[in-house]
């Protein structure tokens, strides 16, 4: 089953779509978001947001400067002010 990610600037959406998995970068290395996860806000530092197929294979990503998640059971959130597709 699929979750949502939408990810904020502060002055639009810059990307709402949907994937099996969603990899954020925090302090502790990386977070791996799936579907019904329990909710959680989390900061992210500066790094790669990846979307993941059922396989664990990236098929999109983006380089962030940080910010900030709110995961949710079916969508997972993410508000940064720089963002960059790689």
């Amino acid at each position: 089953m699929a979750i949502g990610l939408k990810i904020y600037l502060p002055d639009r959406v810059f990307v709402q779509t949907k994937a099996d998995k969603v990899l954020l970068p925090v302090i502790e290395g990386n977070l791996t978001i799936i579907n019904e996860r329990a909710p959680r806000s989390q900061l992210l530092t500066e790094g790669v947001v990846a979307l993941l197929d059922e396989n664990n294979n990236a098929f999109k990503k983006w380089k962030i400067g940080g910010g900030v998640a709110e995961i949710a059971e079916d969508i997972c959130q993410i508000a940064v002010e720089q963002i960059e597709e790689i």
